[in-house]
């Protein structure tokens, strides 16, 4: 491993230590009035350490549960004990399937049990969706799961998904909270949406859906979208237009009177860490003031030259550490997309692309790309179906990838990051990290 490497993800390290969910959800709760017995209803990938830090501020109040479940994306061993008398299950995730419907079942029969004038604490953080996804009636789970692939393979932006599956899962878009109606409902979000939309992250289950099927119809026709929805899903549309499906929960809905919503974390905690360790290190580090979104391939060559410009524009600082390899960082943080089109697929994820893209945009450049080092992570430690969580690429991954017998262009064009990277050793295998607040890009120069 170089120095340079070394750096950028004990970088890396500091921005998932920073979004620690437990932490936050700690400090959130500490003082809150929480109610005598309240119930706990936790999903998304940083569900056990929220769950875990809800039942500790419990426990300091001198209160138990009235019961409750935690989603997550997997159960380490012993996790199920640690959420005691919680119900721990793991769904699906990046695409649903049998664990996510019964986990959504688990979530529903909680629900049910849930009085008027109960407490409840909902703990929602990205992955959710997935994890405890079941489509709502009158959608079938083949139409839910063929949006999800054609929304995927469409390239659709993250908010646009969003609109779309919320309308078909059945928690989604205000209908847990419909569920929860008459309940003293305290949401707490970690957040993996730019922006931090409390609709649009989990699919918003407890949030009021300012989309209405007619403005997902227009979305649609705008977007060129019709041939990635599933005809049942389009038919869906037209009855909830037309009456005979109920509308999802609105603005000022009577069902979403007793929910408060705050949202506890997200990308810019992450940052925030990235900048304080490359402090206590010595490191210049500056963090772009707006998310990256986009094409993951067009943002790897953009990161790639900035980095490259950087080099150009910047004085080498006279107080640089002796063991420290780069003297300035750049950090980005944000979710880009990978468009996959009709043509043919292979194995990666956005981060994986967006490294890859900055690798050739650095071999294309020669000498002015030596000297950088970019690691492009989703803090989750998972970027998309692959078990690593991204990649650390500089000047030489482009040759080595070729070196070892894969074709680097066409690896990119056809969206199969994983196999060449992972040949060039330029994979960042974290495991996952019980967090989930969206990419983190970090360039540093020599």
């Amino acid at each position: 491993m170089t120095a340079a490497r070394h750096l950028a993800e004990s970088l890396f390290d500091a921005a998932v230590r920073a979004a620690d969910p437990y932490a936050a959800t700690r400090a959130t709760l500490e003082g809150r009035a929480l109610g005598a017995r309240p119930w706990i209803l936790a999903a998304g990938k940083a569900a056990l350490p929220m769950a875990r830090a809800a039942l500790d501020a419990l426990a300091v109040a001198r209160r138990i549960p009235a019961g409750g479940v935690v989603i997550a994306a997997d159960l380490p061993r012993g996790a199920e004990g640690e959420v005691t008398p919680l119900v721990a299950m793991a769904g699906d995730h990046p695409l649903p399937g049998e664990r996510s419907r019964a986990a959504a079942e688990a979530l529903g029969a909680a629900a049910r049990l849930v009085r008027p004038g109960d407490d409840v604490l909902v703990l929602l953080s990205g992955g959710a969706s997935s994890l405890m996804a079941a489509p709502v009636e009158g959608i079938s789970t083949e139409a839910m799961l063929g949006l999800f692939r054609g929304l995927h393979r469409a390239g659709a932006p993250i908010d646009v998904m969003n609109a779309f599956r919320k309308r078909v899962l059945r928690w989604g878009g205000g209908r847990l909270a419909s569920a929860l109606a008459g309940a003293k409902v305290q949401v707490l979000i970690a957040s993996d949406v730019i922006g931090d939309e409390p609709s649009a992250i989990a699919s918003g289950p407890c949030s009021a859906d300012r989309w209405r099927a007619a403005d997902l119809i227009e979305l649609a026709q705008q977007q060129r979208l019709g041939a990635y929805l599933p005809q049942e899903v389009q038919t869906f549309l037209d009855r909830t237009l037309s009456g005979e499906v109920e509308e999802t929960p609105k603005p000022g809905s009577p069902a979403l009177a007793g929910v408060e919503a705050r949202v506890i974390l997200g990308n810019r905690r992450a940052l925030e860490g990235v900048a304080q360790e490359g402090m206590r290190l010595g490191v210049d580090v500056r963090v772009a003031p707006t998310p990256i979104t986009g094409r993951a391939r067009s943002m790897g060559a953009a990161i790639a030259m900035a980095a490259m410009a950087a080099r150009s524009a910047a004085p080498m600082p006279s107080h640089r550490p002796l063991n420290i390899p780069c003297r300035l960082a750049l950090v980005w943080g944000g979710e880009t997309t990978v468009p996959l089109g009709e043509g043919p697929t292979g194995t990666g994820g956005r981060a994986q692309e967006l490294a890859l893209a900055a690798a050739q945009a650095l071999h294309e450049r020669g000498a002015e790309g030596r000297g950088i080092t970019i690691l492009s992570a989703g803090t989750d430690g998972r970027d998309g179906p692959t078990d690593a969580a991204g990649a650390v690429v500089d000047g030489t991954t482009w040759t080595r990838i070729a070196l070892a017998g894969h074709a680097p262009l066409r690896a990119l064009e056809q969206h199969d990051a994983y196999p060449a990277l992972d040949a060039a050793g330029a994979l960042l295998r974290t495991g996952m990290t019980g967090t989930n607040v969206n990419d983190v890009v970090i360039a540093l120069v020599e």
